[in-house]
């Protein structure tokens, strides 16, 4: 068996990545003791200089979460590694009101109370993902890395850079320190899975610091292919790399800069009918490809003025490929595509807050362009070979005034003017027999060749928003929010006749009511909050392939409505319980699609309720103990709602021992071994769940 860590196998990365790394690394005073407590205290009080609509709510203050008129999932760094969350679907599954939707293990597309399920098959984006304030195409991120906290908000998000219909999510990767630490660790697991990786701080200067990451992967996956007797045909390799630069100027200012590159290469080995996919085993007699990369590149700066005026720029720019092409013994043809999209960015804010007032004003440009071809061959019986190019633009002004009308109440009433314009070309090549006499043979060859030149929808749209807030005390929080919530118009970029690709979508339109309590004790020893929502959508966009149908469509009317709880209980100072419950009802209300009535019909991949229960337990100094609980109940899958996915049980389990500069880890994913599905091509051709994950993680700060 090859043990052999992955970095070191790729000679395209392994020259410059690790000579840039350990000459680096090289340079810390390795006898130095890390001083942790000062590095945290400096990063909290760097954290304190942020514009609150930019702050990041750290880890050990919960004040900022409190105090945030959404419902918001905060993810922290400690949590991420201890359970071994390394993508967003591995976060979703935990989460209320939140799940996914998966071809793969590196691709998955969240959702968020029912919402975001089509950003594979369409061009725009209701749950837009960040990095360090940077848009990447959520279904193309692979493996987390470096991360210091993911924040999930829920709902409409008008006022940050992109709009967000369904939610948000923030990934902020961690900062430089100006202390010279590193860190070495080591990862074996379940399916041969196989991690190392290297980071360190390197100061520059007094006001400087470099943070320097790589990684390396490597898993068979979980898939034993019974014709090939192989256990990698859905294993992966992967490469990541971070550099960032953090400097802190005379004036107070905070300039950061981050490059970030990520390579996995993969099978494509997941798709089974349903008896072999539930023992994540398949038949196929190639494993297929799935790779993805995403190089990104960020720049930010924010100050915060004397007159308690705070500033904050973002630029950033991105490119994301996936190469995606399925096993050809699976439909009997080669199916696939090479996608590529690029992303440029920029977003500025200024806010100032007074004595009984407050405002902010913002503006955001996005430009993306996206190749998204496919080609189903199944020559010479038929070829399909379809190429789409879209290119997208986005300009929003935004802005918020707030009034503290007496002691506690806040009324905020905020404004976004969004424009978009989204443009397509596009070509579609049909070729192969027809069936001419009804004799059931193909005998009559055919050929077909359709075009859509410049294509072009353009919107603009008014979002307001209103929000009562009640702070009397630390203990307490509540609010109230309406908004008008907002899809972008666009196209079918997998269409394969021109009368579905040449007309775009309707823009969707929804209002938006979200009530939410918060009360804690004293000494924050305990926490309870609850959050009802309610989104009536208008021109839900359906997108994709519907029952087996690609369509482009939109739904009359649709709803989303719910409630979310959540509660924190530290009955120990070492010991803490934390909660959680969400239901939601997420249907159509008016859908008519070729004669069939979809109303009262559940989105797909929506549990109408997730539960679950967590604990963590530090006994002594140098242990911690960690155990989680959640239950998704009964849904529907995509893209073939036909199939339902039965309710499920996920427990996890982690312990850490630290001496001194070492630790050492086990964790253990599914512990139960639950069957569950992320995703149905046809009743017959599922993908399985993660299966049981169990493993080691061994790391050293120096």
């Amino acid at each position: 068996m090859n043990t052999s860590l992955l970095f070191l196998r790729y000679p395209a990365y392994r020259q410059f990545t690790t000579t840039l790394v350990f000459a680096g690394l090289c340079s810390l005073p390795i006898w130095q003791t890390p001083v942790f407590a000062q590095q945290k205290a400096t990063e909290k009080q760097a954290a304190s200089l942020l514009p609150p609509v930019f702050a990041v709510p750290a880890a050990e203050d919960n004040d900022n979460r409190f105090t945030m008129p959404s419902s918001v999932s905060i993810i922290s760094r400690k949590t991420l590694e201890a359970q071994h969350l390394d993508t967003l679907g591995e976060i979703a599954h935990r989460q209320p009101n939140m799940h996914l939707t998966s071809y793969t293990h590196a691709n998955p597309v969240i959702t968020i109370r029912g919402l975001g399920i089509h950003v594979d098959e369409s061009d725009s984006t209701n749950i837009p993902v960040l990095l360090d304030g940077v848009p990447v195409p959520s279904n193309f991120v692979g493996l987390l890395f470096d991360l210091d906290q993911v924040q999930v908000l829920h709902g409409p998000q008008l006022l940050e850079g992109p709009n967000g219909l369904g939610g948000l999510v923030n990934m902020h990767s961690r900062d430089p320190g100006l202390t010279a630490v590193g860190n070495v660790s080591l990862e074996y697991g379940s399916h041969n899975r196989q991690r190392a990786t290297v980071s360190g701080d390197v100061p520059l200067s007094a006001r400087t610091g470099l943070r320097i990451a790589i990684g390396g992967e490597q898993s068979d996956g979980d898939t034993y292919n019974r014709t090939m007797e192989r256990k990698d045909t859905a294993g992966w390799k992967s490469t990541l790399a971070k550099l960032k630069l953090l400097h802190k100027d005379d004036a107070g200012g905070q300039w950061r800069l981050g490059l970030y590159h990520m390579n996995l290469r993969g099978g494509n080995d997941y798709f089974a009918p349903e008896y072999l996919s539930r023992r994540h085993a398949s038949r196929v007699t190639e494993k297929g490809v799935n790779n993805t990369k995403y190089t990104l590149l960020s720049g930010s700066y924010q100050r915060q003025f004397a007159t308690d005026t705070r500033l904050a720029v973002t630029l950033g720019a991105s490119r994301s490929e996936w190469n995606y092409w399925l096993p050809r013994s699976l439909f009997k043809a080669q199916a696939g595509f090479d996608m590529a999209t690029r992303e440029l960015s920029a977003d500025a804010r200024l806010s100032r807050r007074m004595s009984v007032s407050d405002w902010m004003v913002g503006v955001f440009a996005q430009q993306a362009r996206r190749d998204a071809p496919y080609r189903f061959d199944m020559s010479p019986y038929f070829t399909s070979n379809t190429q789409a190019r879209r290119r997208g633009n986005t300009l929003a002004l935004y802005g918020q005034a707030g009034w503290t009308f007496a002691p506690g109440w806040r009324l905020a009433a905020g404004l976004r003017i969004q424009h978009d314009r989204q443009r397509l070309n596009w070509r579609s090549n049909q070729s192969g027999y027809m069936d001419s006499n009804g004799d059931g043979i193909p005998d009559m060859p055919f050929s077909m060749t359709e075009t859509v030149k410049n294509a072009s929808v353009i919107k603009t749209v008014l979002l307001p928003s209103l929000t009562l807030q009640y702070h009397p005390n630390e203990r307490h929080f509540g609010w109230i929010k309406l908004s008008r919530g907002y899809e972008a118009p666009g196209y079918n970029l997998y269409a394969t006749k021109r009368e579905r690709a040449q007309y775009a979508y309707l823009p969707t339109l929804a209002n938006y009511i979200e009530l939410g309590y918060r009360i804690r004790g004293r000494n924050a020893e305990w926490e309870l909050g609850a959050t009802a929502f309610s989104t009536i959508l208008h021109d839900h966009q359906v997108v994709g392939s519907f029952k087996g149908l690609t369509v482009t469509n939109n739904a009359k009317r649709a709803h989303s409505r719910g409630l979310e709880f959540t509660g924190m209980w530290r009955p120990l100072p070492e010991l803490e319980l934390n909660a959680f419950a969400g239901f939601v009802n997420a249907k159509w209300d008016e859908f008519v699609l070729n004669g069939i009535d979809y109303a009262g019909q559940s989105f797909s991949t929506t549990p109408r309720q997730s539960y679950g229960l967590s604990l963590s337990w530090q006994p002594h100094f140098q242990w911690s103990l960690g155990v989680n609980v959640v239950r998704h109940g009964r849904s529907t899958l995509a893209t073939n709602s036909d199939f339902m996915n039965k309710p499920y049980t996920l427990v996890d389990a982690n312990v850490t021992y630290t001496n001194g500069r070492f630790a050492i880890g086990v964790y253990g994913q599914n512990l139960g071994n639950a069957h569950y599905y992320t995703r149905a091509l046809s009743q017959n051709e599922l993908t399985a769940g993660t299966s049981r994950n169990v493993g080691v993680r061994v790391s050293m700060n120096f």
